[in-house]
């Protein structure tokens, strides 16, 4: 199993996908900067490419994926990652989820380059 890159935050809202052999709707569970839980009846396989439309309850209008892949599949849950989207809807993703690990502002959220061995160089 692989080590998460980045953290999941919980969040339940809809999403309506479509892809090549499937078009569906369904319900994300959890979200990261890399990918989604999402739940659904719909038939997908690993490697399927699909689009997202997520209905994130923020009010605003649905995110935009351009294209995610299917890399799991466990009964109606289904694990995705996000391959391509707009900057914007990348930076909505990501105020988004800094949003949800950091409630009271005081964030320790840390997305990006790590240096290792400079300090004291």
């Amino acid at each position: 199993m692989q080590t998460r890159y980045s953290q999941r935050v919980p969040v339940e809202c809809s999403v309506m996908f479509a892809g090549e052999n499937t078009v569906g709707e369904g319900r994300i569970l959890d979200l990261s900067l890399p990918g989604c839980l999402l739940e659904s009846p719909e038939k997908m396989f690993p490697g399927e490419y699909v689009q997202l439309r997520l209905f994130l309850p923020d009010l605003q209008t649905p995110l935009h994926v351009s294209l995610a892949a299917v890399r799991w599949i466990d009964g109606f849950k289904v694990g995705i990652e996000f391959i391509r989207t707009s900057r914007d809807e990348q930076q909505r993703l990501e105020q988004f989820v800094r949003r949800r690990l950091s409630p009271g502002g005081a964030s320790t959220w840390s997305e990006g380059i790590v240096v290792i061995g400079a300090m004291g160089s």
